[in-house]
């Protein structure tokens, strides 16, 4: 299934290069192919806690996770900041790696536990290098946005895709709970926000 989905997310990419921006969400079908389940707290964007700038509020409601894309990106905001699909991407981004951050941290002190028993330890060594090959990848997806290059961004993050699910996959096969499962899922949500945002093409 995850394999459909970035063909899918690439088919929609390509009918868009032709214009200025590109817009890149994936269908309330897609994004049940990435099996990441929409949150009560992400049901409805019609109650918000705070004021909320109106450029930033257009910009998530088109996003799979409203709030989540809210959550992630309100902080970096004040009254000069410039709020566009760029820098809400770039927002979204180094947020994504700082939750990657936390996930390596968790699955190694989970790891180090002695009562974790062997088949989990032998997974999450698995997720741990799926997340330092995620790491690995922050400079390129970066770069991609900063040089306007929507094609390799779009490779990069499904790349982040493909190693979430890695680390998922090695627990569903052994039919093992993941005690990482949720911070997959925040992860997964995030990357489909990133890739739902219209990203200008062009270079700054």
């Amino acid at each position: 299934m995850k394999h459909l989905i970035l063909f899918l997310i690439f088919i929609s990419f390509s009918r868009s290069t032709a214009s200025s921006s590109i817009s890149l969400a994936p269908s309330s079908l897609d994004a049940q192919f990435l099996s990441f389940p929409k949150p009560e707290e992400d049901q409805s964007f019609s109650m918000l806690p705070v004021d909320v700038d109106p450029r930033l509020q257009q910009l998530c409601e088109g996003t799979e996770y409203p709030i989540k894309c809210l959550t992630t990106t309100i902080s970096f905001l004040d009254d000069k900041a410039v709020v566009d699909p760029v820098s809400i991407v770039k927002e979204e981004v180094d947020v994504f790696y700082g939750k990657v951050k936390e996930a390596l941290h968790k699955a190694s002190k989970r790891l180090s536990n002695r009562s974790t028993s062997r088949f989990v330890t032998n997974r999450l060594k698995s997720c741990i290098d799926d997340y330092k090959t995620i790491l690995k990848n922050k400079q390129k997806i970066i770069d991609a946005i900063s040089m306007g290059d929507t094609n390799k961004l779009i490779k990069d993050l499904n790349s982040n895709v493909d190693n979430i699910y890695a680390c998922e996959d090695e627990f569903k096969e052994a039919n093992i709970k993941s005690p990482i499962i949720e911070m997959d899922s925040l992860l997964g949500r995030m990357i489909i926000n990133s890739l739902s945002i219209g990203v200008d093409t062009t270079p700054f």
